[in-house]
Parts: structure tokens; C-alpha cells; sequence
């Protein structure tokens, strides 16, 4: 057994402390020692403690019960709730300290008000409720610090794409990745491909359009003895990526389905303009083949429909512009609002070689409608935004007012700026934001 010793030396001192309760008795209760707050917790002075028997203060009604007979009785520590005479509540805990033969020779308890626990157990509550938000918000950064490179997600469609492809990635199964030209499809299968388990090996991205149906079954396989073999040996353990696949022929799709059913060993990744699901009810993608690749299915909005993502790429892409041509250049308001209005079939294709065109056509510091291209001008009533055709003068300037504003409301974070561009007071800006739109107003009115 380990033991522990107490010599009872009144001239030495034992322990002395300021600001914890801590008692020194006999195995019989007599009080060899005090610390200075002792007293205090029981209405008394720590010197007059000494000497006397715990009993005889528990008969007494200075704390109620004593410790030290229960530690001696059971001869291991013993925790408890006190009662003092001032009606205090304390816990406290005693400890045997054992002689050579076993037998508890003196008792050392120290205690702390309950009212103290509980404010340490509210405190630590708290702490653990605030580390609970830290946690929370640490996994909302972690989900908008997701993205994929060469592309905008801000958007709520986008980001839910971008969040079931980093989820998919993880998981060993074919994947469709879907959407109009220019929206960024290959910048996801790229993004699925850096966070899957095979992003050292190899990443090969295949035209399906641009193979004769000729060769399109040795594209994939290859020849008998012959190097290189074809796209799976060469994506062996990566990812292959089927582009255009919906514009495959039938009987190229014939060929795949038939090819992807002999054993190998790399991820599909199926890139499509068109809704696999529509190209199979019209007949022009095989059942069969879709089946075996439509396991996850992610779609990408075109632009004009992520409007917050629209702001982000003209932003975006006007700095990399001006680094590439090493300029500092701007927008002037009437073309960012005009830009926002645009359709973008071409999505963020079309939208970069637009501004790039304009950035170069620019020959001041300001890039404004007239250097747009032809195409993309809009004509003199468009640029003020009246569209008569038998409107009254109040609708129009209605018409106006509500365009003004909206485009403000996206490219402006708070109300108080808006209010300074457009030079209005910040409660009118409130009070026509809440006239037109239903969108949640900036940062200054929470």
C-alpha cells in the first residue's frame, strides 16, 4: 500500500494559503491546522479552530457533518455537502493520509462553497455553449470557404452543387455532372477529382463528339499490345471525364455502356448540356447506359439565374484583367447595372471575353457602355431605362426608380451607401427597398 506521512510539528509550517479552506486533524478530530480562510467560512476566527475536536464543533453547530470520522470509518476519501452555522451549503472533501500500519493517522479536507460550484459550473456551461457556436461557425466558414477553382460559387444553387460534389468525391461511383456551356462543368469534375482519394493519379478528359464511331471503342480500350493504350489504361486509378456526352450517337452509347462494363479500375465523371433524364424520355440517350452512370447527379445553373454569382465573376474578372494587362481599371455604374441585365448564354465564357474586349477597346481609366461590343449595347432608351408604348410618365419613372434601386441593392452592402450614391435620405432608400423588393436589407438596419 502507498503511504503517506505527517509529522504533526506545530513549529513548521504545514501549508499556509490565502484563499483556499483547507483543515489538518487527528484520526480523533483534534484540529492541528488552519489556513487563515477557514474561519471565515464557518463564523469563526482560524485561530480559535485549533485544538479543538471536530466533534465537539458539530455538536456545537459550527458545520454539520464532520469529515474526518467518516474518512477514518471508511479510509479513502470521502466527499460531501456541509452545512454551517451562517447556513452556507459547502462541499467538501476529505483525505486519509495512512501511518506504517496502515491506519489512518491524521485527515486533510478543504472545501468550497456550493454557490462558488455553481458559478463555476454556470461558467463552464457557458464555455461549452460558446465553444458550440465556435464550432458551428467554424463549419459555416468551412462551407463557404468551398470552392472551385476558376469558378464563382456564391449562389445558393451553386454552392449546393459544389457540396454534393466534394460528398461525392468520397464515394467511389460514376458522376453527371450537368449544365449549359460555359457554367463550370470541368471546373467541378476538376474540383471531385482534388478531393477524391485519386487526385495524384491521373485526370483525363475525353471529347466523346470528336471520335469516330470507327475508332471510338479502341479510343477507350486500345490496341493489343499497343502504347499508349487507350483512355481507361491511361486513367487507370484517376478520373476519366466523358465531355458531350449526351451528344453522343446511339451506337457510340452502345459501345460505352459495353466498354464501362468490363473491369476497370477509373472514376467516370459524364459531362452534359442537356438533361440526361429528357435526352432518354426523347429517345436519344440509351436507358441502359444512363442507369449505370446517373448514380450522383449535380446540376449547374446557367449564370443568368445566379445573379449573386454574376456579380462576383464581373468583379472577379475585371481584377485579373487589369492584372493581365497590368491597368487599374473600372466600371463605370451604367455599365455594371446594364451587365447585371444581360442573359449570358455563353455564361462565364462570355462574360470574361466581354469584359476583356472592353477593357482593351477602353482608352480611359473608366471602362463605360460605349467600349462594349456592338452586340451588347444597349440602344438610347435602354440606356435610361424608359420603355414608353402608351405608359404614363409616373409608371415610367416608377419603372426607373425600382431598376435604380434593386441594381443598388446588389451592388451596395448596406442602406447608408446606397443612400449616399443615389443621394437620398437613408429612410427613403428603407422605404422603397420594402416598396419594391422582398430581398433582406444591408447590414445597418439589424
Amino acid at each position: 500500500m502507498n503511504t503517506l506521512f505527517l509529522l504533526p510539528n506545530m513549529d513548521e509550517e504545514i501549508m499556509d494559503t490565502y484563499d483556499e479552506d483547507i483543515i489538518v486533524t487527528t484520526r480523533e478530530g483534534r484540529i492541528l491546522k488552519t489556513t487563515q480562510i477557514t474561519g471565515e467560512k464557518y463564523g469563526v476566527a482560524s485561530a480559535d479552530l485549533l485544538g479543538k475536536s471536530v466533534l465537539d464543533l458539530e455538536a456545537e453547530g459550527v458545520f454539520s457533518p464532520a469529515v474526518t470520522p467518516l474518512v477514518v470509518e471508511k479510509k479513502k476519501k470521502v466527499v460531501t455537502v456541509q452545512n454551517t452555522a451562517s447556513g452556507k451549503k459547502v462541499l467538501i472533501t476529505g483525505i486519509p493520509l495512512f501511518n506504517d500500519a496502515g491506519e489512518v493517522e491524521f485527515v486533510i479536507s478543504y472545501s468550497y462553497e456550493l454557490s462558488e460550484l455553481m458559478v463555476m459550473k454556470e461558467y463552464l456551461e457557458n464555455l461549452e455553449t460558446e465553444m458550440s457556436k465556435v464550432k458551428e461557425e467554424l463549419a459555416h466558414l468551412r462551407e463557404q470557404q468551398i470552392h472551385m477553382e476558376g469558378c464563382i460559387t456564391e449562389s445558393n444553387s451553386s454552392l449546393r452543387a459544389v457540396k454534393t460534389a466534394a460528398k461525392a468525391a468520397r464515394l467511389d461511383v460514376p458522376i453527371v455532372v450537368q449544365g449549359e456551356p460555359g457554367t463550370g462543368k470541368t471546373s467541378l469534375a476538376k474540383f471531385i477529382h482534388a478531393k477524391s482519394t485519386r487526385s495524384e493519379q491521373a485526370f483525363i478528359e475525353v471529347n466523346c463528339t470528336a471520335l469516330p464511331e470507327s475508332v471510338f471503342e479502341i479510343s477507350f480500350t486500345g490496341l493489343e499490345g499497343a502504347q499508349p493504350s487507350g483512355y481507361l489504361e491511361l486513367a487507370a486509378g484517376g478520373t476519366l471525364v466523358l465531355n458531350e456526352i449526351d451528344r453522343l450517337p446511339l451506337a457510340s452509347q452502345a459501345a460505352l455502356f459495353k466498354i464501362l462494363q468490363k473491369p476497370h479500375s477509373a472514376r467516370i465523371i459524364a459531362v452534359s448540356e442537356s438533361t440526361l433524364e429528357e435526352s432518354v424520355a426523347n429517345g436519344t440517350f440509351r436507358e441502359d447506359l444512363f442507369y449505370y452512370l446517373h448514380l450522383v447527379s449535380i446540376q449547374l445553373k446557367p449564370l443568368r439565374e445566379r445573379p449573386e454569382d454574376l456579380d462576383s465573376a464581373i468583379a472577379k474578372f475585371l481584377d485579373e484583367l487589369n492584372s493581365k494587362y497590368e491597368s487599374r481599371k473600372t466600371l463605370t455604374d451604367d455599365l455594371y447595372f446594364h451587365l447585371l441585365r444581360l442573359t449570358w448564354p455563353g455564361n462565364f465564357r462570355e462574360l470574361r471575353n466581354v469584359l476583356e474586349r472592353s477593357l482593351i477597346e477602353s482608352e480611359s481609366s473608366a471602362i463605360t457602355l460605349d467600349d462594349l461590343p456592338v452586340k451588347y449595347q444597349p440602344d438610347a432608351g435602354e440606356r435610361i431605362g424608359l420603355e414608353l408604348d402608351g405608359q404614363t410618365l409616373p409608371h415610367i419613372l416608377e419603372t426607373v426608380e425600382k431598376k435604380v434601386l434593386l441594381n443598388a441593392q446588389k451592388r451596395y452592402r448596406t442602406t447608408t451607401e446606397m443612400a449616399n450614391v443615389l443621394g437620398i435620405s437613408q429612410p427613403s432608400v428603407v422605404r422603397k427597398l420594402k416598396k419594391y423588393s422582398n430581398l433582406p436589407l444591408g447590414d445597418d438596419l439589424e
